[in-house]
């Protein structure tokens, strides 16, 4: 191929605070081998965000943000716009960042799908009606007419090819990773007053609150836990902000909090404040019944903090053995959480676990071998 290689892809995530998905797209470009062979064409109907804006310093990367009046809404930018300007700009390769393609993608154009979890089909009620609407609409036609695919994890790969029948062969794995040296300069920035009140040693969860991500069941743990040592428990912090989660619940939460003063909801929280209170945690606790891959819990093994976890596959593949991962849906699973805690911050264990897989450096390798991959086909 003469000249470099021109990368197309959906960037409306880069518009918005820091999101997995708009994580994933820029660690990836940024950490992305061979730089002197690609361009990148970021599309979006929105300006860059600020918490984005480092990935234009490289020079491979330009941002688009045409459409005229199809950028007031994001939808009709991606599925009519982008596709225009396709037809009429010769481009090498189309990364779907976000697991959907425009229906009227031109036939020429060589895809690769990055593909995040199946919470379209396991989890429906958790997403915005319109987001739903129309992953359910292209979902499966974005599949079929990927070249390749990518997922975040192995059971979410595992999990795409049984649902839609596509070939193992045309699949491979990008983890996400953790950011060492960004962390370690987030670290150097002073935390805030409301960060250095919470103190050590807390129980930390971290995720939007929302039905998949399990809260009442946590709630139902911190309860038992609270009634082992009423007057010697830890604090509860959980950050994240409230998403779909029932209004009843909501409430609920809210009135333990009041009632108890020991549950503290942090929403807002800027990188070097999170990262700040990873370090200071005594326990990380995650009940999600499902999860593409994980994050939260790669950054707190990151910190050393011991993680207790729901035992679905996809923990299982960040932790290996030297997390615990324990069943979560029973009353009698939450008192088994909260008896495991107990002994955890009673007697400290030695977590053995390594995440040295998990790199934005080895997640962008992964992504160029399958660029490469399509490429070399369409030769």
């Amino acid at each position: 191929m003469v000249g470099k290689i021109k990368v197309v892809l959906d960037a409306r995530p880069l518009s918005t605070r820091i999101s997995g998905v708009g994580r994933l797209i820029a660690e990836t470009i940024k950490a992305f081998p061979n730089k002197d062979k690609y361009e990148f064409y970021l599309f979006s109907h929105l300006p860059i965000h600020e918490d984005h804006k480092s990935v234009l310093n490289l020079k491979n990367v330009h941002w688009m943000s045409g459409g005229g009046f199809l950028k007031w809404k994001g939808g009709l930018f991606y599925n009519l716009y982008l596709p225009w300007f396709l037809l009429w700009n010769k481009m090498d390769l189309f990364w779907g960042s976000q697991q959907i393609l425009p229906p009227l993608l031109p036939k020429y154009l060589k895809v690769v799908l990055t593909y995040c979890d199946l919470v379209l089909y396991l989890y429906p009620e958790t997403m915005r009606p319109l987001a739903r609407f129309q992953q359910k609409l292209f979902q499966r036609y974005s599949v079929l007419r990927a070249d390749f695919i990518l997922s975040i994890s192995q059971q979410t790969s595992d999990d795409m090819c049984a649902k839609f029948g596509y070939p193992k062969e045309k699949t491979g794995v990008s983890y996400p990773g953790v950011n060492e040296k960004k962390i370690q300069t987030f670290l150097k920035v002073e935390p805030t007053e409301r960060v250095r009140d919470l103190g050590k040693g807390y129980l930390l969860s971290v995720s939007t609150i929302e039905p998949r991500k399990n809260y009442p069941f946590l709630l139902n743990v911190y309860r038992h836990y609270r009634r082992m040592d009423p007057h010697n428990h830890m604090k509860w912090v959980i950050v994240g902000k409230i998403g779909w989660e029932s209004p009843e619940f909501i409430e609920e939460l809210k009135q333990e909090r009041s009632l108890y003063k020991d549950i503290y909801i942090l929403d807002s929280i800027s990188d070097s404040d999170l990262q700040h209170i990873y370090r200071s945690a005594g326990l990380f606790i995650f009940a999600s019944k499902y999860e593409g891959f994980g994050i939260p819990m790669l950054e707190a093994l990151y910190h050393n903090v011991t993680c207790i976890v729901s035992d679905i596959p996809t923990f299982h593949e960040i932790g290996n053995s030297g997390v615990s991962y324990l069943p979560y849906e029973s009353d009698e699973d939450a008192k088994l959480w909260a008896k495991t805690i107990s002994n955890v911050l009673t007697k400290p264990i030695k977590q053995e676990v390594s995440i040295q897989n998990f790199t934005w450096e080895a997640c962008a390798e992964a992504t160029e071998a399958s660029f490469q991959n399509v490429l070399k086909k369409k030769k």
